[in-house]
């Protein structure tokens, strides 16, 4: 059993993170701390744990053997590191870290203490990108040239009585966030498109606002992997809610589109539009990859690399809009 803290209740997904928790038998949720305490204490209260008001008393608890953080994403580094040092196995929401030096002293921290990492990085295991990947595996695209994912939705969109929308004011507080639609939403589109296009050499990217905020509600990047492969990477806000994950090749093409898997290729169904309708089996959830890592040491699905270079290209992509120009990461 993996006696869990709840590490604040900031992130819109905390409560499902919770929810998870809750409801996997080898997941007990011990304990709640929360930057702010009155909402701390009501969340506690709720579940039925007691309720830490010091961040320091809760991890120094021989008890507590794992820590699940939805803490505002600025507080990540500093919340994971003292974790690490307490031995403490870790489930984070997105990103890591705000830098990649922060990344790799996290992961130095949780090397020396024996702490497991995982990121809630849920899309890597949707059945649609196994059945990418395995496109890929077969061929079917031939070279590959172009990768799209866009991943949006009209939270941001200002409605009567909410300037923000649905979502909390409190997501476009660059002093709280670190960065906004990108940093957030476009964790999903990044990762997705770095694990179908490898690593990243060089991006470009455009972080804008649609509406006067601290940080940018919507953002598009091209990234470019070897080979000449660009990849090009949308989140947003703004918009209507919208998915699509598109892969071009010189011999195929398929795509992606909120749910519906269409695939056209010369070494299948006659270079004709096919419609694919069995898809692969869901992946374990990153929670459930993170228990079986504490419990059994199972190796997860989501790895180092994976939440290193979604830091990584987040760093970049802030640089590229600030200054103009192509930022390489070679």
């Amino acid at each position: 059993m993996i006696r869990t803290a709840l590490l604040s209740r900031w992130h819109v997904h905390a409560d499902d993170y919770a929810r998870q928790a809750a409801s996997h038998p080898a997941i007990h949720i011990a304990a709640v701390w929360d930057e702010e305490e009155t909402r701390g204490r009501s969340w506690a209260q709720e579940l039925g744990v007691p309720f830490y008001a010091e961040l320091e008393e809760v991890l120094a608890d021989p008890d507590i053997d794992g820590v699940i953080v939805s803490a505002p994403t600025v507080m990540h580094y500093p919340i994971l590191m003292q974790a690490a040092r307490h031995g403490k196995h870790i489930f984070s929401e997105k990103v890591l870290a705000l830098k990649v030096e922060e990344i790799d002293e996290i992961f130095h921290a949780a090397t020396l203490s024996g702490s497991t990492l995982q990121l809630a990085l849920k899309r890597l295991a949707e059945p649609y990108y196994v059945y990418a990947q395995s496109v890929l595996e077969h061929g079917w695209l031939g070279k590959l040239t172009l990768l799209r994912c866009r991943l949006a939705h009209p939270g941001g969109v200002p409605r009567e009585g909410s300037p923000y929308g649905i979502l909390p004011a409190y997501f476009f507080d660059h002093g709280l966030c670190g960065g906004g639609a990108l940093m957030d939403l476009g964790a999903h589109p990044i990762c997705l498109v770095n694990r179908l296009g490898g690593r990243p050499q060089g991006v470009y990217a455009r972080l804008e606002k649609v509406y006067d905020r601290e940080v940018e509600d919507h953002a598009a990047l091209i990234v470019d992997y070897e080979g000449g492969l660009l990849g090009i990477i949308e989140a947003g806000f703004v918009s209507n809610n919208s998915f699509h994950l598109e892969l071009h090749g010189t011999e195929g093409v398929l795509l992606i589109e909120n749910g519906a898997v269409r695939l056209r290729s010369v070494h299948e169904g006659g270079n004709q539009w096919m419609t694919v309708t069995e898809l692969p089996a869901k992946l374990r959830s990153p929670l459930e990859q993170w228990a079986d890592q504490v419990l059994h040491g199972t190796p997860p699905d989501i790895t180092y690399d994976d939440m290193r270079m979604l830091t990584e290209l987040n760093e970049a992509a802030t640089a590229s809009d600030r200054e103009g120009r192509r930022i390489s990461l070679r």
